[in-house]
């Protein structure tokens, strides 16, 4: 059961009981996206398929740029990543590093100070619900081995199905951070496609125009 200090507030206490997911997470992400960039030439054979396929979408009409598509493209990468703490954080692990990967692989693809400016209102919403997104993966995969630990422990003088639901019960608390960690990040990368779609353009050209 996690700990809970009853002087905190909703999103401190949550930061403070997730802390070390959020900058696993976090770290994971960044160092990514400067490997992407920096290595982006050995990265090439790899990144640039994945690249092909994302120009494919925009040129066939999957992916357009309005709130909608762009938040599905987004939510559908966020499930990846939380989904993956089903298996040990390993699947979380993966999909954080491939995105920022490819986050930075893209940044080379561009004149750098034109890719900041065009990516950067949106950027900073997309990018922590990400991270966020992450740290709900590795929450999830914390109550999988807590529960996993317990399950251990099961004695055969009581009855399991008690045990069992004793186990459960007493690691809800951690679902329960998981999902509103996850929440969070679904609510910022609403805010990320709104702005992608509606404002993103619109600021870069001007800021281009008064350079």
């Amino acid at each position: 059961m996690l700990k809970k200090d009853k002087y905190d507030g909703f999103f401190s206490g949550l930061y403070k009981r997730n802390e070390t997911f959020l900058i696993l997470s976090a770290t994971i992400f960044v160092i990514s996206i400067f490997v992407g960039y920096a290595f982006s030439g050995a990265l090439d054979s790899i990144l640039s398929v994945v690249m092909s396929e994302f120009k494919k979408k925009i040129t066939e009409g999957q992916l357009k740029l309005t709130t909608l598509s762009i938040f599905t493209n987004n939510i559908q990468i966020a499930l990846f990543i939380y989904l993956g703490g089903l298996v040990l954080g390993i699947g979380t692990f993966y999909f954080l590093a491939l995105n920022g990967l490819f986050i930075g692989y893209a940044a080379t693809q561009y004149q750098l100070g034109n890719f900041v400016v065009y990516t950067i209102p949106h950027g900073v919403f997309e990018v922590i619900g990400i991270i966020i997104a992450g740290a709900a993966g590795f929450r999830l995969t914390s109550w999988i081995v807590n529960v996993f630990k317990d399950m251990l422990h099961i004695r055969s003088d009581i009855s399991t199905v008690t045990q069992m639901k004793y186990v459960f019960e007493s690691h809800m608390d951690e679902i329960s951070e998981s999902l509103k960690l996850f929440v969070i990040a679904v609510v910022l990368l609403i805010i990320a496609a709104f702005i992608e779609a509606n404002l993103s353009i619109a600021w870069g050209n001007y800021i281009q125009s008064t350079l």
